[in-house]
């Protein structure tokens, strides 16, 4: 009772023909859907067209700006010492931050407060609201807005007439006039009609408070600020959009925001500069008009006119002395704030006023620490300090620190130390003066005062012209090239539209009839046969709706059965001159009958005498199947010893060599009957008689009489039907196959439907008229 092991050495070789008639299988599958797949696709097309009527053309709006690049960005100054290790910003990084500053939430969100873009005005459109923007027919200005109000509040405005209108306020609509001012959750505001309100009137139009976070996201994510050639510096700043107009306002006011935000940052340090400039200026003024006045009053009381040339000689000194501590002293307290800046942790902080320092290396430094501190800030406030673009930021903050610290410290040295010469001669000076008399020693001190603070405050006025020239000149990095214009319409795309809608009207119903067929519950394919069971599919028949019963002498299905009875040979132990085939199923309807009755006449085709029993005593069908008469004695009466082998017999009535043994009479024991010895003397007399026995067997899985039959058999046909046949069945079959319970199992895959599916391993089936058979 083992399988034949040639079938297995087989199994690879099928399993790659199988593999190409699965894939025809597969396309017939939707072949045979076609109707489905063709109205899908026109509903698609009909979908597409309708979309290209009502969607709004969507515009590229482009604006070009050209980033001039710092002379030192690329390299260091050919005076620098310590800052010679520090690398500086290349091109592209300082271009990269441009980019990144267009896009900034800051200025993207003063873009909106500008242009009001957080108000929306539509008016309805068949089904859709259009956007009025560019003729907008008046305009909601706030006096004071509510900064708690809701950012998603809508209300319904319906135009009277040019003076006045009505507004949708709790379910009904109240009247109120153009410019009053009106208090309400979101705030104090008023709206101002346009010059085109007359055309608006009776017309209703909704007006939208968006969500202005959400909107700065949105406009951060639709903004696109790229460069042309990654070699040059000139930027493309782009935005789609169906409102030309609109898309052109926000461009251009972006780079008018970014034009003044650019100055606004370049002027923080000389604003620095002139504020600490004012300041001591002030304390200045008020300090020398006091010297002043204490030199005259000390000539009035003492009735001095004049010094002795001595006298001006060291005064004279004294004052060349002191111009130059007060400059130094300066420098030193410029100094010091440099230090502060440095040590000090907060980027936030401003930088401090580098005046009178010529060191070219320590100025071009600090604006560099400026400028990577405003970086950071400005990086801080679009994305987390978790970020990776922080190191590199960080690590050039640091560097720079510390090539500050150093310059400092050596600067700081060499002012120290002028002082203290200066300050010693200075003393040299005093020491000369002390000699002279009372009067003139004292006049002589307060001159020398007055003259300090005169320096000072001329050195001071003279630093504060040049820092306001600078200030006056302060241009931005960049020139636009292009003004922001609108390209022409890039959507809707009629060709891609419908070439999508045509790819999905095919897609879309070839995948839900892969889906229905995957996870419905019966075999619809032999490989699913051969993948569970891990045995090739011996032989296919085909269905035939029309010609249930016995097949007509040619077609299809005629040859399938042929192909079967070949192969059904080529299974045989050929020392045998009689061989028993057993032809079961797991469950009634998977048409074992069909099966039995045909594969018999086509044996009996070739001469061969041969015999059909009816073995499934509960549900007898091959009596029908051969129309015989119900009442005939048959194998029930045999084994139960009420009649013999010769009345038993009939013939086919199709073919001389065919014969036929029905069920017989109704019993209510039929296994064991089966198990009373009386069938293995039946088949050894029909062995003497016949060369071919085909027994028609009860289905296996649910009762027990195969497995008797089975002890009598050769070689088990087992039959699986196409749509009825549970794929929970197969592991049973698999285990029936592994444990050899049965002899010799066969897959018989039957009832394919060759319109509908396209299977078949032996024939091409459109060289015959499709006669399939029916189980």
């Amino acid at each position: 009772m083992s399988n034949n092991p040639a079938q297995f050495l087989t199994f690879a070789t099928e399993k790659e023909k199988n593999s190409s008639v699965s894939l025809k299988s597969l396309f017939a599958k939707y072949i045979f859907n076609w109707p489905v797949i063709l109205a899908t696709t026109i509903l698609m097309l009909i979908i597409a067209f309708a979309y290209m009527q009502i969607a709004d053309p969507v515009y590229q709006v482009k604006a070009t700006l050209l980033v001039n690049i710092p002379k030192d960005a690329d390299k260091p100054d050919a005076n620098q010492s310590v800052l010679d290790k520090i690398d500086l910003p290349k091109t592209a990084d300082v271009v990269e931050n441009e980019l990144a500053k267009l896009k900034s939430a800051k200025l993207i969100n003063q873009v909106i407060n500008d242009l009001q873009l957080n108000v929306s005005y539509q008016q309805k459109n068949g089904l859709l609201y259009k956007d009025l923007y560019a003729s907008m027919p008046f305009k909601l200005i706030f006096i004071k807005p509510n900064a708690d109000a809701d950012d998603k509040i809508k209300t319904l405005i319906q135009v009277k007439d040019d003076r006045t209108f009505l507004m949708k306020t709790d379910g009904d609509y109240k009247q109120y006039s153009f410019n009053d001012v009106m208090h309400t959750g979101i705030g104090t505001w008023k709206l101002v009609p346009a010059a085109n309100i007359a055309s608006f009137k009776d017309k209703t139009i909704k007006v939208s408070l968006l969500d202005a976070d959400k909107l700065t996201d949105y406009y951060q994510k639709n903004i696109d600020a790229s460069l042309e050639d990654k070699l040059a510096t000139a930027v493309d700043l782009t935005f789609s959009t169906t409102d030309r107009q609109k898309g052109k306002d926000i461009i251009n006011h972006l780079i008018q925001v970014y034009n003044q935000d650019e100055i606004a940052d370049k002027n923080k340090e000389t604003q620095n500069t002139i504020s600490f400039i004012d300041q001591r200026l002030a304390s200045l003024t008020g300090e020398l008009n006091g010297v002043e006045k204490n030199i005259a009053n000390f000539k009035s009381s003492n009735r001095l006119t004049d010094i002795t040339s001595d006298a001006k000689f060291e005064l004279e000194k004294l004052q060349t002395n002191d111009s130059r501590l007060s400059e130094i002293n300066v420098q030193l307290s410029v100094i010091e704030g440099i230090e502060r800046f440095v040590n000090s942790p907060h980027t936030a902080d401003k930088a401090p006023a580098v005046i009178g320092i010529n060191d070219p290396s320590l100025i071009s430094s600090v604006e560099k620490l400026s400028q990577l501190q405003l970086q950071h800030d400005q990086l801080l406030a679009t994305t987390p300090e978790t970020n990776p673009d922080f190191e590199e930021i960080n690590s050039q903050i640091k560097t720079t620190k510390a090539a500050i610290k150093e310059n400092v410290k050596n600067i700081k040295a060499s002012l120290l130390n002028a002082q203290s010469k200066l300050q010693s001669q200075s003393s040299s000076s005093e020491s000369s003066i002390s000699n002279l008399p009372t009067q003139e020693r004292q006049f002589i001190s307060i001159k020398r005062q007055q003259s300090i603070k005169e320096n000072l405050y001329v050195y001071l006025l003279q630093k504060r012209e040049e820092v306001s020239l600078s200030y006056a000149t302060t241009l931005s990095n960049y020139k636009v090239l292009d003004t922001a214009h609108a390209l022409p319409s890039k959507w809707p795309n009629k060709k891609l539209i419908y070439l999508v809608a045509l790819i999905l009207g095919i897609v879309l119903p070839a995948i839900a009839i892969y889906i229905i067929h995957l996870f419905r519950g019966v075999v619809l394919d032999p490989k699913d046969v051969e993948n569970v069971i891990e045995v090739p599919v011996l032989s296919e028949v085909a269905l035939d709706r029309k010609t249930p019963g016995i097949t007509p002498k040619s077609g299809l299905v005629t040859e399938q059965f042929r192909s079967l009875r070949t192969k059904l040979y080529g299974l045989y132990n050929p020392d045998n001159h009689s061989h028993v085939t057993l032809i079961t199923s797991s469950v009634s309807n998977e048409g074992k009958s069909f099966i039995t009755g045909n594969l018999g006449l086509s044996l009996a085709n070739t001469g061969k005498k041969t015999i059909i029993l009816e073995l499934d005593l509960r549900r007898s069908a091959i009596k029908d199947l051969f129309k015989l008469s119900k009442k005939h004695e048959g194998i029930s009466d045999y084994l139960n010893g009420k009649t013999t082998l010769k009345k038993i017999i009939q013939p086919s009535g199709i073919n001389p060599a065919l014969d036929i043994i029905s069920s017989g009479s109704f019993i209510s024991n039929p296994t064991e009957l089966l198990e009373n010895g009386r069938l293995g003397e039946l088949i050894a007399e029909l062995k003497n008689i016949y060369s071919d026995i085909i027994i028609d067997s009860p289905p296996v899985h649910l009762v027990a009489d195969a497995h008797i039959i089975a002890r009598i058999s050769d070689v088990t046909l087992y039959v699986v039907r196409q749509g009825i046949t549970r794929k929970s069945e197969l592991k049973f079959i698999r285990a029936l196959v592994k444990e050899n319970k049965l002899p010799n199992i066969q897959i018989v895959f039957n009832g394919v439907d060759v319109k509908k599916f396209g299977y078949g391993y032996e024939y091409d089936n459109s060289y015959y008229k499709a006669i399939p058979a029916a189980g």
